[in-house]
């Protein structure tokens, strides 16, 4: 069976909850080079933190999934600055198409695509880099 990355994780935490989500849903999947993370965090960085598996013909399902998941939580979040609960989620994949980008990725990253995700509110426009904290 083929197996694709679907996200990676620094928190083993949140890569175990996920990894639970998608197993109650009867996901085939599983967790690639959590010991390593856990034993030496140092390593993260250089071994792409946790990742999280899921078979190559799940993958869409997989996604919708985790999406669908993010979404709901992401209501329940006020923003900070305007308290309205209009959260939205904005994702950019930098995928360099020449050589010399994909190196430049591969050295500063780790990885030859770049991946940011970051959290709009729909109702003052501020963005943030992490979501906002609940009380």
């Amino acid at each position: 069976m083929i197996f694709k990355q679907i996200a990676s994780y620094d928190n083993f935490m949140v890569a175990n909850m996920t990894l639970g989500l998608l197993q109650e849903n009867n996901i085939n999947c599983h967790l690639k080079d959590e010991n390593i993370v856990m034993i030496d965090p140092f390593l993260s960085p250089a071994v792409g933190g946790i990742k999280l598996m899921v078979a190559d013909v799940q993958f869409d399902r997989a996604v919708d999934i985790i999406k669908e998941a993010e979404d709901l939580y992401i209501k329940q979040i006020p923003c900070t600055v305007c308290n309205n609960y209009s959260l939205s989620t904005e994702e950019k994949t930098n995928s360099p198409q020449t050589f010399w980008g994909k190196l430049k990725n591969q050295i500063a990253y780790g990885q030859i695509e770049t991946y940011q995700k970051k959290y709009r509110c729909n109702s003052c426009n501020n963005l943030f880099a992490q979501l906002p904290q609940s009380i």
